[in-house]
Parts: C-alpha cells; sequence; structure tokens
C-alpha cells in the first residue's frame, strides 16, 4: 500500500483534493427566465445538481424565506428533462407564478390528490416534492403513491423543516431516491444528501429580533380538575388513551381558554350522545356517534335504533357503563361552570396584543395559534380595536364582516403596481390566524411574528417567522414574541422540554435557521448541523480550485504539502474501495466526520512551510493502518450490504429456483440468476423497493420469475456515478500537514 511521495506546493495539493472530492460540476447561470439568482441560490443549484446527478436525488433544506423554488427550478432546467411538482394544493398558484417567472414548464399535482389516490397519467423524469416533510410517513397512501412516482424519476425534495420530531422523518424523505439504505444510515451519511446554507450574510434577508417571551400575571388554575376529569367511556371500536386525551386539553388550555371550553363542549356532547345510546340498550361504533350534532350547549339527538345497529353485548355490566359516563359529563360540566365563575385568562391575552402594536406603530403583525378557537375569541375581544382581522378554515374576517382570503393576504404580501393601496379604514394592521398560514406564504409585509401558543412540533414555529423572514423583505428585522402557558402546564406538559428535544435531533442533522425559542427556553448553544457543516465543507473545497489550474488530478504518487496552522495534525485525501474521501487526526486520531473534516479544511490557510519528512513518514504509517483496517467499509459497500438483508427473500428464492432446476438447465439460467441476485445489492428507490417485495411473493415458473427480476433491475436499478473507479489502488492520494509555528521553527 505504501506509495512514493512527492512535496508540492499547497495550492497544486488543495486544488488536487477539492477537484476528488467535487467531482465534474457543471455551472448553472444567473438568469433563471425574468428571475435573477443570488450567489447562494446558485451555490446551492450546482451542489444539488451533482447530488442528483451521482445518486438519483437531492434534499434542498434552506431556511424558509431564502428561494427554495427557484433554485430547485433552476436544477430541474438543467436537467432538460419533463418536470412535475408535487405540493400543497394552497402552494398551487405560486407554483404557477413561479413557473410563469422562470420560463420551466412543470405539471402540478397536490398533495391531497395523492392522499385520495389520485395519480398523474404520465411519469415525470424530474419529481420536485415541496414541503416534502409532510410526506414523512411511509404507512400513508400518498406516501406510497410518491414513492411509485418518484421510482425512476430524479427526485427534488424541498422542505425548510425536514427533522420535524426525529432523525426518521429524514430517512423517510431520503429513502424515496436512496432506498431502504437510508433508514441504516449515519447523520453524517445522511446530511450529505441535505443542501443547507447558514443563513448568515444572505443579502436582503430581516435580522430576527427574539423571540421575547411574555407571560400572563393572571393564574387559571385549573390544572388539577383536568388532571381529576374521570376518563371518557370509549365507543365500541375506539380504545382511548386517557392520558393522550388529557394531554390534549392542557394544551387546548395553554392556548386559549376559548379553546379549551370548546373541547369540554365537544366531550359533554359526545358523553351525553353515548348515555343515550346505552340507555336505549345499544353501543354506537365511533362512526355511529358521529350522528349526533351540537352547537355550543345545543345536543341535537338522533334516535339510538336509527344509528347504532348493534344491541349492548349482555356480558357487559350495563349500570357499571352508564354510571361511568354520567360520572364523566358531571365532571366536565363541573369544569365548565368553575371555568365561566372565574377570570379569563384570554382577556390578558388581548390585551397582550395591544401592548405589542403599541410597541411597533404602523407595522403589519401576524399572530399564529393551533386553534380556531383561540383565534375566533381574541378577534372578538378585540372587535373594537381597528385594523384587526381574523383567518381561519372558515374565512376572513373583520369588524365590519367578511373578507376574502385573497383581500386579507394582498395586505402582507409585497406590494405590486397592479394592487390599488387600501384606505385607512380598510389597513389591517393585526392578523390573527391558524397554522394554516404557516406554511408556503409569502407574507414579507409583516415585521412581527407573535406565537400564541406554542405547538407540539417545533418546526412549526420555524415555518410561523418564516411568513416575514424571507429573503426580499422591505424590512431590517423581524421582531419575534411568545406568549407563554400558564405556568402550572408545564408541570404535566414540559412542552418547553419536548420543544428542546426535538429541535436537537433538527440541529444534530440538519440544523435549525434561527433561535426560535426565547431565551428562557432556548437551547444551550450548538455548532452547525451536519447538513449546514457539508455545505460548508463543498464551500471550502470550491474555493480550492485554481482557475485553470494545470495541475495532475491523478497524481502518480502520493503528493504533500505543509501549512501553518494554529493545531498539529494533517488533512489527507485517501482513496478506498468506496471512492475517495478526505480524513484528518487533529488530536484525537482519524477522524473522517464532516464536522472534523470543516475544523481541518479552516486550518489549512495559512503560510505555507517546508515539509518536515519524519512527520509525513509518520503519518503515512498511521493512514496506511487506518486504510488496512477499513478495507472493504467504504460507505457505498456498506450500503450494498445494507440492501442485502433487505433483499434477502429474493436472494433465498433466486437459490430455490435453482436449485429446482435439472442441472442440464442450470447453465442456461445462470445468466438470469445472476442478474437477479445483483438486484439484492443494487441502489433501488423506496418505489422500486415495494415493487420487488411484491415480485418476490409473485407465483410463477421459476424460469419466468427470475426473468421478471432480471428485466425490473434493468429498468428501476439507480446509477451511482460517485463509486471509485475500477482501476484506482486503495492508498493516500494527498496530504497536508498542519504544523504550530513553533513546530516550525
Amino acid at each position: 500500500m505504501s506509495s512514493p511521495a512527492e512535496t508540492a506546493p499547497l495550492a497544486a495539493v488543495r486544488h488536487i483534493m477539492a477537484t476528488a472530492m467535487l467531482g465534474r460540476r457543471e455551472t448553472i447561470g444567473s438568469r433563471l427566465g425574468q428571475i435573477v439568482l443570488r450567489p447562494h441560490q446558485r451555490r446551492a443549484a450546482v451542489r444539488l445538481a451533482a447530488l442528483v446527478e451521482a445518486y438519483g436525488g437531492g434534499m434542498l433544506a434552506e431556511p424558509v424565506g431564502l428561494g427554495k423554488t427557484y433554485t430547485a427550478l433552476a436544477v430541474a432546467a438543467h436537467s432538460g428533462e419533463s418536470v412535475l411538482v408535487v405540493a400543497p394544493a394552497s402552494l398551487r398558484g405560486m407554483w404557477a407564478e413561479a413557473q410563469k417567472l422562470s420560463g420551466v414548464n412543470a405539471a402540478f399535482m397536490s398533495q391531497e390528490a395523492l392522499s385520495r389516490g389520485v395519480f398523474p397519467r404520465s411519469r415525470s423524469g424530474v419529481v420536485i416534492v415541496d414541503e416534502s416533510h409532510r410526506l414523512r410517513s411511509p404507512s400513508t397512501r400518498r406516501y406510497a403513491l410518491l414513492a411509485d412516482l418518484c421510482r425512476t424519476s430524479k427526485v427534488l425534495l424541498l422542505t425548510a423543516t425536514p427533522v420535524q420530531n426525529r432523525r426518521d422523518d429524514l430517512a423517510a424523505q431520503l429513502a424515496l431516491f436512496l432506498g431502504r439504505p437510508a433508514w441504516e444510515m449515519t447523520d453524517d451519511q445522511l446530511a450529505t444528501y441535505v443542501v443547507r446554507h447558514t443563513p448568515i450574510g444572505v443579502g436582503g434577508t430581516p435580522r430576527l429580533d427574539g423571540p421575547h417571551l411574555i407571560t400572563l400575571a393572571s393564574e387559571d388554575d385549573c390544572l388539577e380538575q383536568l388532571l381529576a376529569l374521570t376518563p371518557p367511556v370509549p365507543a365500541k371500536d375506539e380504545s382511548i388513551a386517557a392520558a393522550l386525551l388529557c394531554y390534549g386539553l392542557v394544551h387546548q388550555w395553554t392556548s386559549s381558554r376559548a379553546a379549551l371550553e370548546r373541547a369540554l363542549q365537544r366531550r359533554r356532547a359526545r358523553g351525553l350522545a353515548l348515555a343515550s345510546a346505552i340507555a336505549s340498550g345499544r353501543r354506537p361504533t365511533r362512526a355511529e356517534l358521529s350522528a349526533w350534532t351540537h352547537i355550543g350547549d345545543s345536543l341535537q339527538l338522533a334516535f339510538p335504533e336509527m344509528v347504532a345497529e348493534e344491541a349492548l353485548d349482555g356480558a357487559i355490566d350495563h349500570d357499571a357503563l352508564r354510571f361511568a359516563i354520567n360520572r364523566h359529563v358531571s365532571d366536565v360540566e363541573a369544569l365548565l361552570l368553575r371555568l365561566r365563575s372565574s377570570g379569563d385568562p384570554d382577556i390578558e391575552r388581548a390585551a397582550a396584543l395591544r401592548r405589542i402594536r403599541s410597541s411597533h406603530p404602523g407595522e403589519r403583525i401576524i399572530a399564529f395559534c393551533h386553534y380556531e378557537e383561540t383565534v375566533n375569541v381574541l378577534r372578538s375581544r378585540l372587535s373594537a380595536d381597528a385594523g384587526v382581522a381574523a383567518l381561519t378554515a372558515q374565512g376572513a374576517r373583520v369588524a365590519g364582516g367578511r373578507l376574502s382570503r385573497g383581500d386579507v393576504l394582498r395586505q402582507f404580501t409585497v406590494r405590486v403596481d397592479s394592487f390599488p393601496p387600501e384606505r385607512a379604514s380598510e389597513r389591517i394592521d393585526l392578523l390573527l390566524t391558524t397554522d394554516l398560514l404557516s406554511e408556503g406564504l409569502n407574507l414579507q409585509e409583516a415585521s412581527v411574528i407573535i406565537h400564541l401558543d406554542l405547538p407540539w412540533n417545533p418546526a412549526r414555529l420555524d415555518q410561523r417567522v418564516g411568513r416575514a423572514l424571507r429573503m426580499g423583505s422591505r424590512h431590517e428585522v423581524v421582531t419575534v414574541y411568545v406568549i407563554a402557558p400558564p405556568a402550572a402546564a408545564d408541570r404535566l406538559l414540559q412542552i418547553e422540554r419536548r420543544l428542546r428535544d426535538k429541535l436537537s435531533a433538527a440541529q444534530r442533522t440538519v440544523g435549525v435557521a434561527h433561535r426560535i425559542l426565547p431565551s428562557s427556553l432556548a437551547m444551550p448553544f450548538v455548532e452547525r448541523g451536519l447538513a449546514e457543516q457539508a455545505t460548508a465543507m463543498d464551500a471550502e473545497l470550491i474555493r480550492w480550485i485554481e482557475p485553470g489550474g494545470a495541475f495532475d488530478c491523478r497524481p502518480r504518487s502520493t503528493v504533500v504539502a505543509s501549512v501553518e496552522a494554529r493545531i498539529t495534525g494533517f488533512l489527507a485525501l485517501v482513496q478506498t474501495d468506496g471512492g475517495t474521501q478526505l480524513v484528518t487526526d487533529i488530536g484525537a486520531g482519524i477522524d473522517a466526520r464532516v464536522g472534523s473534516i470543516l475544523s481541518a479544511l479552516s486550518q489549512c490557510t495559512g503560510r505555507e512551510l517546508e515539509v518536515d519528512t519524519d512527520r509525513w513518514t509518520a503519518a503515512r504509517r498511521q493512514l496506511e493502518h487506518w486504510l488496512a483496517a477499513r478495507a472493504g467499509e467504504s460507505t457505498i459497500d456498506l450500503q450494498a450490504a445494507i440492501a442485502a438483508r433487505w433483499r434477502r427473500p429474493a436472494l433465498a428464492r433466486v437459490a430455490q429456483a435453482l436449485a429446482r432446476t435439472p442441472r442440464h438447465r442450470r447453465a442456461l439460467l445462470a445468466p438470469l440468476a445472476d442478474a437477479a441476485r445483483a438486484v439484492a445489492t443494487a441502489p433501488l428507490s423506496e418505489g422500486a423497493e415495494r415493487i420487488l417485495e411484491t415480485l418476490v411473493r409473485a407465483e410463477l415458473p421459476d424460469e419466468a420469475w427470475l426473468r421478471s427480476i432480471a428485466t425490473f433491475g434493468q429498468v428501476n436499478a439507480r446509477t451511482r456515478t460517485g463509486s471509485r473507479s475500477a482501476d484506482a489502488a486503495n492508498g493516500v492520494v494527498a496530504l497536508i500537514l498542519l504544523a504550530k509555528a513553533s513546530a516550525s521553527l
């Protein structure tokens, strides 16, 4: 493995390392139709295009507001293939406008249509999945249909918040083009398929001020009664988790008194409906209970015999069942009575909104929450205040009546000449809304965001802020406030701890764009996420490429240089069975993690030094020992081994088919068997994996089955261009010694 070495200029060694790691990177122009791509968009497009070329897909996880739409369209246009956009239905208009401005034609399929089982008439060469975090559950129908759509297509995943709750969210999305191996990859490996820039220094993006925590002075102390509620009696086909129902009530309490009261009213109505059915000797299913409807405190009962088909089971203690229902209804009514006779914290919430408005005169404010009841009660409390609008799934309202959704949103979007200026009496300064506006919309005219509650999913906080904190905003600062939940609620829910735990998973793998929790709840400082580090590493390597450099990028011997640095160690480019990779030793042994490589790269910019032969010899021996210990353990081979574990049933059936074949025909089937075995280690997308599972179980004669598997592999196997060349030998290709100034004297 030992190879001769020759010293070379530092610029040459850096150039060799960069070109080996980055490969061929085609440039992407600055213009896309009428759109001028900004530098960060072009850098992201180049890296994303390289991922798509090498692995069949990539994820663009730039923070909200940095122009992911046009970056993705630039990559799609560069491919020259037909394009399909899969996005929430609410973003259809935004994508239509983006296509018009960019000149890129694309078909559109809503994620909601996939949920209904709708499939496009024809396949596309490139599938862009916007808000891809919505399709992170492999057990759903829309994920299955999307996986089939992406089976042989190039895949561009767009999301600002790929990790919603846990790292498996990211693996599920990447599996759309990586297949089952994505589930067993390390965080470092997953991060290599994600493009994400740290948003520092991106021109035209406002500075974030906050989040600032606002606490309520009054106590809304009904926690003990919430905990003491008798669990509801389930319908015939239900299994109710009482603890989860209690958590739901407390979360509604943290949003508003109105949200809690409405939830309790639904509990009361459901209990009365169930009691009515039990009294008639019936126990309805969950679907049958929907025949009872209620509006506010009014309850409309259907005839139990008409909606509950089956009579009560004789083995059930009917008296105990009726007692449990009546006890639950009684507890709920008692709690409702107590709430109505105590102070209402929603009055103080409305007062807090007034104080925020007075602190930001003339600015537009959006206040987000999870529950529609919270929006409605605050609109009612602020009905005497001018410039307040409410927008929910039921439509938009102001003090004077209803408005169209478009009329409201137009005041919060970038002004264009075609928009007539609104009259002072029509101006909206405060928009109360649910999370239906927290994704996909550009509301740059807002400069203040308020979290009226803390959602279960911390990614929602980032999405809310991202409506205003966007590239192209005319504001220098976007201010964020959080209205804290009642203090007692934290004893049960520990919302802050849950949010921190979920944020830490996102921070570790991808990164978090902004400090989205207020300082009293925020996480301690952590380094950039792995995806951000991988992007930063690429950016540094790009700077190492010498324009028109006349350097041999495939040297016959190891090239070595030395540089003055703050630490002692080395950075090496090595050839393994999986291709070329960078490794480093900066004091803790040889390390290939992206964070360590990035640290070493930052040390390679000092004064060039003379190479110390003894240190080079010691580094070479250390690297050769490391390479020998890891021979055959490259990322590509490990992925093949993972794939083989998933596809053991296919391998077993190949063996069975050959064993059953007469000896004189085995030679004829051997090529088919080899092709079928190759499928077991071939890169397949998740959609192809699912088809393969069906084929393995197909009842076909052995020869026909082998042919079907071989044909399947020819159509569905993805080509990976990131693998090593066949004639490359394992060893050290290039090395930069890092030497402290004192060590060079």
